[in-house]
């Protein structure tokens, strides 16, 4: 994943979070910053490999949000 292209939600971790599953998988976004380091004590290592670094997204709706990487998947890449 890189800045500049656009990605969806896959809904995989907001599954876990106890939610519905989302209905605006739609919706599409820009990655505009990628965020190596969450900043997270050691003990949560294997969370961070799991999610993934955090990624900086405008939504299709005007909305930026910080997910993680492995939220989101590529739908076009940018060359």
């Amino acid at each position: 994943m890189k800045i500049g292209d656009v990605v969806r939600q896959n809904g995989r971790l907001i599954e876990m979070k106890g939610r519905d599953f989302p209905t605006n998988l739609w919706r599409f976004g820009v990655v505009i910053e990628i965020h190596e380091d969450r900043g997270w004590p050691a003990k949560y290592e294997k969370w961070n490999k799991w999610l993934g670094r955090g990624v900086t997204v405008l939504w299709s709706n005007g909305r930026i949000k910080r997910m993680a990487e492995n939220a989101l998947e590529v739908v076009d890449e940018k060359r």
